[in-house]
């Protein structure tokens, strides 16, 4: 596993976090790790998922337009 170091953190912030990992019942070590997987950037996959769910729920939208017709009006 890896670590990470970050300096010059407001102190309010880490208090905040430290609160909010006594409320949980977590240290607060245990509650930015939380924080850090829980916004973890999406994989490429997690990306096309994402992407071809938000489609699929417009309702009326034209589709895209293809590569062929993307390149005739540049041209």
């Amino acid at each position: 596993m890896a670590q990470v170091l970050i300096r010059n953190i407001d102190e309010e912030t880490v208090e905040s976090y430290r609160q909010k990992a006594r409320i949980k019942g977590v240290s607060l070590e245990q509650e930015l790790r939380n924080l850090l997987e829980a916004n973890r950037p999406f994989t490429p996959a997690e990306r096309v998922a994402v992407s071809r769910d938000l489609r699929s729920r417009q309702v009326g939208v034209a589709p895209s337009m293809t590569l062929d017709e993307i390149r005739e009006g540049l041209a």
